[in-house]
């Protein structure tokens, strides 16, 4: 063979040159050659188009303890690809993300800590499946997840991607209060008009479905909802959870933020692309100058996430999509 078979065994698993597959159930030789020699002038077409990958990149509030441990001893390309994101860190602070991998004492709630690593796992995980031969063809990043869409996608260098890791963090690590309320299994409308008492103080932070929403806002506002909205929808199985976040993201308590970080992230260098980004800030698919202006991630940390549209857009004009998760545990 002109390659090892195990490699040839993953191109296969990936759809690579078998384009048509045949079953024949025989009992001699003969007739096998009879049913393959009549298969052979039959017009045949593939039973399934190649999958068309589209990765979507997760955000804050995912697990990372143990997650990294195999992949940092077994594969050189998540390694190496991790150790240089380190590097680019360690130039704004003394961080060592693959101690942190393995850390049973940090909190991962915290922002400063958990974006840079959820980038770094995102990148290198997207690294390793380009190095088995796995490529998207478009990418959608859920809040945070969008910087290493951006990256991932050719739009972001991976220093002007860290850039933006590094002072949205920050920022958003001085931000404290408030609480994050995910809302499921009822219609985001029916959830949107219960705002209405609230106006000001409680808002949808990120629309993740067609039946649900994250709300974010006051810290006291939110739990006189979460009651209120626990007892009006007690008898359609409503599903509400808290989420373990030191502050209300995408929402008005990120306003004091916004200046400073439009001031830091003003220019970021243009790239060629490489494939397609749909934005969760528009639900739209980007333009290459989209994600270089601090403009663009002031409003991306402050307004709410159009998942639900992104991910609507990113399969249109599309047969056979498949969405992919990068990140350390199913979240989406």
């Amino acid at each position: 063979m002109s390659m090892p078979f195990s490699k040839k065994a993953n191109g296969y698993g990936r759809g690579e040159g078998c384009g048509y597959r045949k079953a024949f159930v025989t009992n001699s030789l003969r007739h096998l050659q009879q049913q393959v020699a009549l298969a052979a002038k039959t017009e045949t077409t593939p039973s399934k188009m190649t999958p068309q990958l589209v990765f979507v990149f997760c955000a804050n509030g995912v697990n990372f303890k143990g997650i990294c441990k195999t992949l940092l001893s077994s594969e050189p390309v998540f390694r190496d690809k991790c150790k240089e994101i380190e590097m680019l860190f360690q130039q704004y602070v003394p961080i060592s993300l693959l101690e942190l991998t393995e850390s049973e004492c940090e909190d991962f709630s915290r922002p400063e800590i958990a974006q840079p690593l959820l980038f770094t796992l995102q990148v290198a995980l997207t690294s390793l499946l380009k190095h088995w031969g796995i490529k998207p063809v478009a990418a959608v990043g859920h809040s945070v997840g969008e910087v290493a869409a951006a990256h991932c996608g050719g739009f972001l260098s991976l220093e002007d991607a860290v850039k933006v890791i590094y002072h949205r963090s920050r920022l958003q690590a001085k931000v404290t209060g408030g609480r994050m309320l995910v809302v499921g299994n009822i219609p985001v409308q029916e959830v949107s008009e219960a705002l209405g008492p609230y106006s000001g103080k409680v808002c949808i932070a990120a629309f993740n479905s067609p039946s649900s929403c994250t709300l974010s806002g006051d810290a006291d506002s939110v739990s006189a909802l979460q009651k209120e909205l626990a007892q009006v929808f007690s008898k359609r199985d409503i599903f509400l959870r808290v989420l373990h976040v030191p502050a209300a993201y995408h929402s008005h308590m990120m306003d004091p933020i916004v200046k400073e970080m439009m001031e830091h992230l003003q220019y970021l260098e243009k790239q060629t692309p490489e494939i397609e980004v749909i934005s969760t800030l528009t639900g739209k698919a980007a333009s290459a100058d989209d994600f270089t202006t601090g403009k663009f991630w002031a409003q991306h940390a402050r307004d709410p996430v159009a998942f639900t549209q992104a991910i609507v857009t990113s399969a249109k004009e599309k047969d056979n999509v498949v969405f992919v998760e990068i990140g350390p545990e199913r979240a989406l």
